[in-house]
């Protein structure tokens, strides 16, 4: 965030209206590297915070992985770490998207493959960078290969 401009996130907000209110207060051009680059660590840092708010940041905590089970539709949620994980493995969502439907109370697009999720988060720019997911553990679970 640039140091001339004070923003203050709104938790409540969608992450996408939040950084275009982010960008049209700091005066970046939505086609400029300016902007981009901007997006990319606002949506970095406001998902991982967001994330480990919601979630942790900790593997071994079997409730975490439950909620996420619950969360993302997993009709039968398993009662271990290893079957979330097996359970979650072929659920493909946008991690932005993730933290905004937990935000709202609302359940998150998902996509049928790896594949289609990636189109997406391309086409919508919402991207989180993946050396941040790397640090969260049950962020990890959720890459996907974009680029």
């Amino acid at each position: 965030m640039p140091d001339d401009v004070t923003f203050e996130r709104d938790t409540t907000a969608l992450l996408a209206a939040e950084f275009r209110r982010l960008a049209l207060a700091s005066g970046w051009g939505r086609k400029s590297a300016r902007y981009k680059n901007e997006r990319q660590k606002f949506y970095g840092l406001a998902v991982a915070q967001d994330f480990s708010a919601f979630w942790g940041s900790t593997e071994s905590r079997l409730t975490a992985w439950q909620d996420l089970c619950c969360h993302l539709g997993v009709d039968e949620v398993p009662t271990s770490i290893k079957g979330c994980k097996e359970a979650l493995r072929p659920v493909h969502v946008n991690l932005i998207d993730l933290v905004d439907s937990k935000r709202q109370n609302t359940k998150p697009k998902t996509f049928a493959t790896e594949t289609a999720c990636a189109n997406y988060t391309r086409r919508t720019g919402k991207i989180f960078p993946k050396a941040r997911a790397k640090a969260n553990p049950l962020l990890r679970q959720f890459l996907v290969v974009v680029f």
